[in-house]
């Protein structure tokens, strides 16, 4: 089957969906209770059956996320010099990188407090908030063209699984 990035990792998702349903369906269906003297109500669980079609989506997951690692560890993205998988992680590295400036333009660059035995006591930051809040806005511009272009590359680039 031949599909985009975008549309493979969507049907990931659905097929995880799928089997977490059977997974729920098999929890209420698998048993039944009934009185001694009643008779036990049949159920249309079916044990292999239900092994069987979660094997079969395990199977078809597989095969899609190891396509996708593949076209992850070959296809570059436009604008950066990196394949997907690159893009992904320097992804991760600039959100952390942007938490981090964030923290930092929130502090005051002088503050001051009384200490518990009465002493004035000053606190300076040896950088300039307003500098990592540039920074910050900076960072937020590279993330934001890094997603799209990382969304770009996945929905131009198509697997066969």
């Amino acid at each position: 089957m031949r599909m985009c990035n975008s549309e493979a990792m969507k049907r990931i998702k659905e097929l995880e969906d799928q089997k977490q349903k059977l997974i729920y369906s098999e929890r209420m269906r698998s048993k039944v209770s009934y009185k001694e003297d009643e008779e036990k109500k049949p159920s249309n669980y079916d044990y292999e059956l239900t092994r069987s079609k979660i094997a079969d989506i395990d199977c078809e997951v597989r095969k899609i996320k190891h396509a996708l690692a593949k076209a992850n560890c070959t296809v570059m993205v436009d604008d950066f010099d990196m394949t997907i998988g690159e893009a992904l992680v320097y992804l991760a590295q600039l959100n952390s990188e942007l938490a981090r400036l964030n923290e930092l333009s929130l502090e005051e660059k002088l503050s001051r407090r009384i200490t518990a035995n009465g002493v004035l006591e000053y606190t300076e930051c040896l950088y300039s908030p307003e500098k990592a809040e540039k920074d910050w806005h900076e960072m937020r511009a590279k993330i934001f063209k890094l997603q799209v272009a990382i969304d770009r590359a996945n929905l131009n680039n198509f697997i066969e699984y």
